[in-house]
């Protein structure tokens, strides 16, 4: 876009607008309509492309999708919350990208007990992730989001806890993700121990390894793994008592389950670790 200059009739002076002068009977200049509408298409084109819709009496909207498409190419507006909190949507802002995780769930226990051998725990399951979900909004929307808490890790008698949800929006209106399950509970009986399941999940935890009579017990299975944390390592088998589930780390993993342990009386239980908790980043 430039001056009417191809226009004589515009009246520039030295390629620029000027405004009448009575005293010396200098004309001032015209404004073509060609020069006029096509000033006023170019600005409209900024501001629809920023998904505003122009309005006569607003006189900021072009500061504003200016603002808006510069941080959407360039990736300048970014929000992390790791607890529960709110996200006031910036001016201009019509679109927002949403990438996070629900909570971990908890890893199973090993029980105590008299018989010879006990099983470990299965490990949790990760909270189901996201990765830039593209949202639309509006301007100064205040959107609730709430951060799936971690599952609590199993212990004698107490099962595992899965993970918790998060959701974007009242309700979830506009997410929600679910916490991953819980890893069942090892098992204390004579003879052949079978290894217990790892809890559902996005991915599902891993199995504890079967055990046999008279051999080391099996080792506590894996917490599941997300793009946000790693899932706790598996605890070893011992004898006279197993060894407790490791921890999950970073965002939405599972905790690992315990180890069993082979002994010809009694044994002690041993507690699955915790999840971890959910994430959710918003960037615009």
């Amino acid at each position: 876009m430039d001056y009417p200059k191809s226009v004589p009739s515009a009246g520039l002076v030295n390629g620029k607008f000027v405004d009448e002068n009575p005293l010396t009977g200098t004309p001032g200049s015209l404004i073509p309509a060609d020069w006029g509408n096509g000033v006023t298409s170019e600005v409209l084109e900024v501001i629809t492309a920023a998904g505003l819709t122009p309005s006569e009496f607003n006189l900021t909207q072009l500061l504003g999708a200016i603002r808006s498409i510069s941080r959407s190419s360039a990736g300048l507006g970014i929000q992390r919350f790791t607890a529960n909190g709110s996200f006031t949507v910036p001016a201009g802002v019509t679109k927002i990208w949403l990438s996070g995780c629900a909570g971990g769930a908890g890893g199973g226990a090993c029980p105590g007990g008299t018989s010879a051998i006990a099983s470990g725990g299965g490990g949790g399951g990760a909270g189901q992730p996201v990765i830039k979900l593209l949202v639309a909004v509006t301007p100064g929307q205040v959107i609730p989001i709430v951060i799936g808490a971690a599952g609590t890790g199993g212990s004698a008698g107490v099962a595992a806890t899965a993970g918790g949800n998060t959701l974007v929006g009242a309700s979830g209106a506009l997410l929600v993700l679910s916490g991953g399950s819980p890893g069942l509970p090892g098992v204390n009986a004579a003879g052949f121990v079978p290894g217990p399941t790892g809890g559902q999940g996005f991915p599902a935890g891993a199995d504890a390894t079967d055990t046999v009579s008279s051999v080391a017990a099996g080792y506590g299975g894996f917490g599941a793994s997300g793009p946000f944390g790693t899932g706790g390592s598996s605890a070893r088998s011992g004898t006279g008592s197993g060894y407790p589930g490791k921890p999950a780390y970073g965002f939405g993993s599972g905790g690992g389950g315990a180890g069993g342990y082979y002994i010809p009386g009694l044994g002690s239980a041993q507690p699955g670790a915790p999840g971890a908790p959910g994430l959710m980043i918003v960037e615009w």
